[in-house]
């Protein structure tokens, strides 16, 4: 682990714990500790070995035919059975799978939000969702492992994160602008996604990042180190 990620690390650290000490402003609060998240699991996603592969291409390509293969069932179902039966068992499945899902959401206590005290009684916590820090921020390490993979130190990677601060500062002020809540993704993604677009069209490369794809790099890497270590056989 390298000294600034071992840095943030300890930041966010102290950042979840000061508010047990001394006062801390709830907006800079929820700035500091989104944006320490998704540094530090940008940095994390860079693996020194390529992670393996969950899913196969003959997994992929069987998705279509298993959904055409639903599809010609519910035909033929509708085609030689009574309409009525057909929509009386659908409507039965979906009901009873509904009840089972919404039990399961009842009992299932899970960090899905972050809460932030303030000392607003009205107000007394200001709230971030977990997916306003994953989402934007696989967005945020993809663009450190495009920079990564082309031996680039934090290129676009700086773009993209500048970009996460940027929507999130302007989620937070128009919140307290108009004293209402306010869906974060709403300003993150055209920040994270704006600030990559501009710097890539400045240096001239959109196609290298559009056509960027980690399992042809990692491809290469592979190949490159078995022709390195035939090559020092040789020598031997």
């Amino acid at each position: 682990m390298k000294t600034h990620e071992r840095a943030a690390n300890l930041a966010l650290a102290a950042l979840s714990l000061a508010p047990l000490v001394v006062k801390v402003n709830p907006n800079v609060n929820v700035i500091l500790t989104a944006c320490l998240t998704v540094y530090v699991g940008c940095y994390r996603s860079v693996k020194p070995t390529p992670p393996s592969e969950t899913m196969s291409n003959e997994h992929a390509m069987r998705f279509p035919l298993v959904g055409s293969a639903m599809l010609l069932s519910l035909f033929l179902l509708f085609k030689f059975l009574s309409k009525d039966l057909v929509n009386a068992v659908l409507t039965a499945y979906f009901f009873i799978l509904g009840i089972a899902a919404l039990c399961v959401a009842k009992s299932f206590d899970a960090p899905i939000k972050l809460l932030f005290p303030t000392a607003d009684a009205a107000r007394p916590f200001s709230m971030l969702g977990l997916g306003d820090i994953v989402i934007p921020g696989i967005f945020v390490a993809l663009a450190l492992r495009f920079d990564v993979s082309r031996g680039i130190k934090n290129c676009y990677f700086n773009s993209a994160f500048l970009g996460y601060m940027v929507g999130l500062t302007v989620t937070i002020i128009v919140m307290n602008w108009f004293q209402a809540a306010q869906p974060a993704l709403l300003y993150i993604v055209p920040g994270v996604i704006g600030f990559v677009a501009v710097h890539c069209l400045w240096n001239g490369e959109v196609k290298p990042l559009l056509e960027y794809n980690e399992s042809k790099a990692e491809g290469e890497e592979a190949g490159e180190e078995d022709t390195d270590s035939k090559q020092n056989k040789k020598e031997e």
